[in-house]
C-alpha cells in the first residue's frame, strides 16, 4: 500500500462540482466529451474514492500539488489523466484535466493554470455547476 495523504476529513460524501466558461459548458465535462473511456474510468475512480472516507485516500489516487491544489489520478487507454482542483465551500472544484507521462504533463503548464483558475474561482470570476462523473 502506497503513502496515505493526509488532511482533515470534513465527514461529508466527496461531491465535485466544475468550473464553467462564459461558453456555459464545464471545463471537465468539455474536456472528457471526447474522450468516452478515460469519462468511464473517472467515474469509476470518484465512485471508488466515495467508498472510503477522505483521510484514507491513497497518493496513487489522490495527490497534493502544492498550493491547495490537487489531482484526482486515474488509467485509461494507456494514459494516465488528472483532474486538477481544490476544497471549496464543501465541494472538490474541478478546475483543469490533463493527461501526465513521467514527469510531463500535458499541457505542460496545467499546474500553474489550475493555481490560477483556483484564485479566479475564488474570487467569482467563473461560474461554477454541480459535476457527476
Amino acid at each position: 500500500m502506497g503513502e496515505v495523504v493526509k488532511f482533515e476529513s470534513t465527514g461529508t460524501v466527496f461531491r465535485l462540482r466544475e468550473l464553467v466558461g462564459g461558453n456555459g459548458r464545464g471545463v471537465i465535462s468539455g474536456w472528457l466529451v471526447s474522450y468516452p473511456g478515460a469519462r468511464a474510468r473517472f467515474r469509476i475512480r470518484v465512485k471508488g474514492l466515495r467508498s472510503i472516507p477522505r483521510s484514507d485516500w491513497n497518493i496513487k489516487q489522490f495527490r497534493p500539488l502544492g498550493g491547495g491544489i490537487f489531482e484526482i489520478k486515474w488509467e485509461s487507454d494507456k494514459k494516465q489523466w488528472r483532474a486538477l482542483g481544490f476544497d471549496h465551500e464543501g465541494y472538490f472544484l474541478l478546475v483543469l484535466g490533463c493527461t501526465h507521462k513521467g514527469n510531463v504533463y500535458v499541457p505542460a503548464d496545467c499546474i500553474a493554470t489550475a493555481k490560477k483558475r483556483k484564485a479566479e474561482a475564488t474570487s467569482g470570476e467563473w461560474g461554477t455547476a454541480d459535476y457527476e462523473p
